[in-house]
């Protein structure tokens, strides 16, 4: 016998099958990957979030606005599963029925939320697959539903109960953004540019253009933000006899500085994440966003900075920081549709709404630690206003369609998408500003909203948490409950506590 051709026996080598991916399978790695990449960008804005809001507040309250910060995840992600998520993208009614305008009504804890997986397909891993969205789609809009819900955390800060906290973030995720974003993105809302032709219901022809979510996230949780800090009331101290606002300086400057540079950092996700895809060209779009939300950042640092010197004559970190967040609010509706030179226009006026709309609510004795409504609110609703004004033509066709209305700035474009942006914003405003004097005032009226003046004097750490953020002693006596524990042993021993 050959040992080498194998004759006159079995050959030792056989034919390898060779296998290919096919251009649809290359297709879906790479966009379930993309959205996957931008839901762990957009997560890491809530530790933006998390370092900016704890630098600012004062230093008694670090560990209450870092655990809520971890909460809007933990809580959100539970609350998105179970009636969030079907509330937004849902299609049908309770009684079996068409889809509706309003809001969705399937898919509640993944419950017949699946459809059949095509067998001859080589990601058929599991015989069923998400009826509504990938899970990487899932996951993406979890992340967009915890960021709507932690802007609000900064504007009750250090004087928000932690039960009212949870009740209102409760209500946030699962019920008041969830209907928001069915309006505007999801395929059967009254509002969506996004719309099945055949969905049944009153729906405006053209659409909101709100590419990433000038309205969608941060209009409802910057509205939400300036009723629930009118509602709660001042911090102790925040305004004078006269009414004037008595300055409360951040604890931690550089906290504030990173957190801005992490938002900043995961802002590249959630907008350029928003192209859903990148596969058929839409690679080309997201990395032009990518630029555009660039720009709008640098566009609205250098309005904060600017504003700041004019005003007061020196400049200053949070006009800086609080600017650049103004800018990436402001350019979130656009972002798609407008070229890079829009985009860093958007963002100095956005820049500049934030800094004069933060002074107009300080005016009206409205106690916003963060601006949170300022850089939301002021910033969102002007970020949609943007929407109907810089869309090109060529962008509007790339990113939407041919039948979406363009820009009110260009040359047969008419307002029809301008109109229709104003409108979906005041919608916007109507449906949250009402929900939120429901639940903040309801909460008041139910005596749980507001911690006692006592425990705001000692801050939110020690009252609630057992403890401060940061503890200087060499024994661990920092702790309350540890503290409280040595006092009851020394007054049983009949000894005198130590002095400090």
């Amino acid at each position: 016998m050959d040992a080498a051709t194998g004759d006159g026996a079995r050959p030792l080598v056989e034919a390898a099958q060779v296998s290919y991916v096919t251009s649809d399978e290359f297709t879906t790695v790479v966009d379930h990957l993309w959205l996957l990449i931008c839901a762990f960008l957009v997560f890491l804005m809530q530790a933006g979030f998390a370092m900016l809001e704890v630098g600012t507040v004062r230093q008694k309250n670090a560990k209450n606005l870092m655990i809520k910060n971890i909460m809007d995840l933990a809580a959100g992600a539970f609350v998105w599963w179970a009636f969030g998520f079907a509330f937004a993208y849902g299609g049908g009614d309770y009684s079996g029925g068409p889809s509706n305008g309003f809001i969705g009504a399937q898919g509640f804890f993944f419950i017949k939320g699946y459809d059949a997986c095509d067998d001859a397909s080589e990601f058929c891993l599991y015989p069923i697959k998400p009826k509504y969205d990938s899970f990487a789609g899932w996951l993406f809009q979890w992340a967009f539903a915890a960021t709507a819900t932690t802007i609000v955390s900064g504007a009750v800060a250090e004087r928000c109960s932690f039960l009212g906290y949870v009740i209102y973030a409760v209500f946030i995720t699962g019920f008041i953004y969830p209907v928001v974003v069915h309006w505007i993105w999801s395929e059967y809302g009254w509002l969506s540019a996004f719309r099945n032709p055949d969905a049944p219901g009153v729906w405006i022809a053209s659409g909101v253009v709100d590419f990433a979510g000038s309205g969608v996230v941060h209009l409802v949780g910057g509205t939400i933000s300036l009723v629930a800090a009118y509602i709660l009331g001042p911090r102790i101290g925040r305004f004078d006899a006269t009414g004037k606002v008595v300055p409360i300086m951040p604890h931690n400057s550089a906290f504030v500085g990173l957190g801005t540079l992490l938002l900043w950092f995961g802002w590249f996700g959630f907008n350029s994440g928003s192209t859903l895809a990148l596969s058929g060209g839409f690679i080309l779009a997201a990395e032009k966003v990518a630029v555009g939300t660039t720009l709008a950042a640098s566009g609205g640092g250098l309005a904060g900075i600017c504003m700041c010197f004019v005003k007061d004559g020196y400049l200053d970190l949070p006009a800086l920081c609080n600017g650049i967040l103004g800018g990436l609010v402001g350019v979130c509706s656009a972002v798609a549709v407008a070229e890079p030179w829009a985009c860093w226009v958007i963002g100095f006026f956005a820049g500049c709404v934030e800094f004069w709309f933060a002074i107009g609510v300080q005016k009206l004795k409205i106690d916003d630690p963060l601006d949170a409504s300022a850089v939301h609110m002021g910033c969102g609703f002007f970020g949609l206003i943007c929407g109907g004004l810089f869309g090109t033509r060529l962008n509007t066709d790339a990113t939407y369609s041919a039948d979406q209305p363009c820009g009110a700035f260009f040359p047969g474009c008419g307002g029809q998408q301008l109109g229709v942006n104003i409108l979906g914003g005041v919608m916007i405003m109507v449906w949250c500003s009402g929900m939120a004097f429901l639940v903040f005032g309801g909460m008041r009226l139910a005596g749980i909203l507001r911690i006692s003046s006592k425990q705001e004097h000692e801050g939110l750490d020690v009252s609630y948490h057992g403890s401060a953020a940061y503890d200087d002693t060499m024994d661990g006596s920092g702790s309350a409950k540890y503290r409280n524990k040595v006092q009851r042993a020394m007054i049983a021993e009949e000894v005198e506590p130590p002095t400090e």
